[in-house]
């Protein structure tokens, strides 16, 4: 009988260790690069830490919101701003995960499906004029150059 119970004992131990996850290893089936090649990073040499270097101009709204998201991709991205109108900013830092990449992914909503015009900035200057009724998604890349239709920043 204490054989049974032991045995009993052993094999629940056994199998309790066997289904347990260690917390402290990362998992082997998680990709953590899974953006890299559409988002690559910009060389140590032209990185600047704690700069802002992606930003975005809400120049026209006719929609009283509209909201922000970006990040290094599509699948990849997170709301970080809601332009209000009658609130007065219209300039809005992109998320600091994506300031030292060379392409980033932009969406902005509309919350009345009017039309918004919106000037994506790289180190300050023009790289995309996007104009939608009701919401537009973007890949922008810092070597892109729109500066003659990005009209409200300059």
């Amino acid at each position: 009988m204490k054989f049974k119970i032991i045995s009993l004992y052993i094999i629940a131990f056994l199998i309790f260790t066997a289904c347990s996850v260690n917390v402290n290893q990362p998992n082997a089936n998680s990709n953590v690069n899974a953006n890299a090649a559409a988002s690559p990073i910009l060389p140590p040499n032209e990185t600047v830490e704690n700069k802002v270097r992606w930003s975005v101009v809400v120049c026209s709204s006719r929609a009283k919101n509209v909201t922000l998201s970006a990040g290094p991709g599509e699948n990849d991205s997170q709301v970080f701003a809601t332009w209000k109108e009658g609130a007065g900013q219209r300039k809005f830092d992109l998320p600091a995960r994506v300031q030292n990449l060379t392409s980033v992914f932009l969406m902005g909503s509309a919350s009345d499906k009017n039309q918004v015009e919106l000037c994506v900035l790289f180190d300050g200057k023009p790289k995309k004029r996007i104009e939608f009724d009701d919401s537009e998604d973007q890949v922008i890349n810092s070597s892109d150059s729109d500066d003659i239709d990005c009209r409200c920043t300059q």
